[in-house]
């Protein structure tokens, strides 16, 4: 995972690690996407027979996925012969047959794209109708069943019309005996396979398979950065919006809610840092790893934890989630109790890791452990500077809404004030 900005080097550390989080979640990520493409275009082997739907043949896809220090392709196509032994195939993403997300205002099921509403996407973006996930099981080149796989897509719309279709189709592969886990994205460049339905907003399409490698490049890449910032403490991030597309006949969420013991480590991301925090004794603990990061990107959308969490008892584990809270700010170095993980994998069970640990990246270190004045006041000059770039996002997305801006006005503004806050931290 190569960094996208090489000014990073330049910046001090505590913005470094807001900017990383900033732009794994606004669409300035989406700026290295067309590289990415024109990268994929450079990589492209010969296409197999389209005579047949059939998968490409094992030999053709196979690539030794033994090792430990995997690192992440620069084609969606290799990423996904890197995959194959653990995870299978992809499935081909078909639209029309996935769950639509439901979106609810006071109970109601609405259409369109809201500032607010009962079960926001808490990324700091607009709440749009019309987005879809489905699971799949997974499957070998030959079409031989993998029960312990399962492969879950997910259409994000983030369009501010019908006219014109605006989000991501992605897709995340995991295997439940290893923890084996791939992360494709397809950026923002989905108009040529994706459409949208006029009155619900639905994301309609099917997206291009590994029957066509030079098609399949084209909308996929592999991770463009580190996923583990936002998807910390398992491979499947689930809020009020995700869980509420449920599987048809029951009420079981699409996607998959796993525990505290379920293994996990990534295909390719054999540099990045697996790393959550873990309190003796705390019940925050008991039902799952938590990834504080992602409670960051949530909160910072306006969710709060205690009227959510325990989802059978919400505001019961307040004290609880304080300890944590005081932990995380602190650094559990400095807070008895307190100390770093990673998950299970391969085997191996959850391991406690120390200052030695070779994979630390900047979204994952603490910004508060320093106690010296001149620190503590950029800390705080950053935290109003991200304020203001998270407040300025949900008041250009009022303005997409209301037809006041169209998307690439917005996202012109928002990067003139990105660059903005960067030069004034290098002064």
């Amino acid at each position: 995972m190569k960094p996208m900005f090489p000014f990073y080097h330049r910046l001090s550390r505590s913005l470094v690690i807001w900017i990383s989080l900033l732009t794994g979640m606004f669409a300035l990520s989406s700026k290295a996407f067309p590289q990415q493409r024109d990268n994929n275009a450079n990589e492209i082997q010969q296409a197999p027979s389209q005579s047949t739907k059939k998968a490409p043949s094992s030999s053709t896809l196979k690539i030794d996925a033994s090792g430990n220090d995997q690192r992440m392709p620069r084609t969606a196509i290799e990423y996904a012969r890197m995959c194959e032994a653990e995870l299978g195939v992809p499935p081909q993403i078909d639209l029309d047959r996935a769950v639509e997300i439901p979106i609810f205002i006071d109970g109601k099921q609405v259409y369109g794209n809201y500032p607010t509403c009962d079960n926001p996407v808490l990324i700091g973006k607009s709440t749009v109708s019309g987005s879809v996930i489905q699971r799949y099981e997974g499957k070998t080149a030959d079409g031989v069943r993998l029960p312990h796989v399962l492969w879950v897509a997910f259409g994000r719309n983030s369009s501010s019309s019908t006219a014109r279709v605006v989000g991501s189709v992605q897709m995340i592969g995991y295997n439940q005996q290893t923890g084996a886990t791939a992360f494709f994205e397809s950026g923002d460049h989905i108009a040529p396979w994706v459409s949208l339905d006029k009155d619900t907003w639905r994301m309609r399409g099917r997206m291009p398979w590994i029957d066509d490698p030079r098609e399949f490049n084209e909308a996929f890449v592999p991770a463009p950065m580190q996923c583990v910032q936002c998807h910390q403490n398992d491979p499947f991030i689930t809020n009020s919006f995700i869980t509420a597309a449920k599987i048809p006949g029951t009420e079981e969420p699409v996607i998959p809610i796993l525990d505290a013991n379920s293994p996990y480590h990534v295909i390719g991301g054999s540099q990045w840092d697996m790393r959550t925090i873990k309190l003796k004794d705390n019940a925050c603990f008991d039902c799952h790893r938590v990834g504080m990061k992602t409670v960051e990107l949530f909160t910072q959308s306006g969710w709060d934890v205690n009227e959510h969490m325990p989802p059978d008892d919400p505001g019961s584990l307040a004290d609880a989630y304080q300890q944590l809270l005081a932990a995380w700010q602190q650094g559990p170095e400095k807070v008895s109790g307190a100390e770093w993980i990673i998950p299970p994998a391969r085997g191996t069970a959850t391991r406690t890791v120390g200052t030695d640990y070779p994979h630390k990246a900047a979204f994952n270190r603490n910004q508060f452990t320093d106690v010296d004045s001149s620190r503590e006041r950029e800390s705080q000059m950053l935290e109003l500077m991200r304020m203001r770039y998270f407040e300025s996002s949900k008041q250009f997305q009022r303005q997409v809404a209301q037809g006041i801006l169209t998307p690439e006005e917005a996202d012109r503004e928002l990067t003139k004030l990105l660059r903005k806050i960067l030069s004034a931290s290098e002064k």
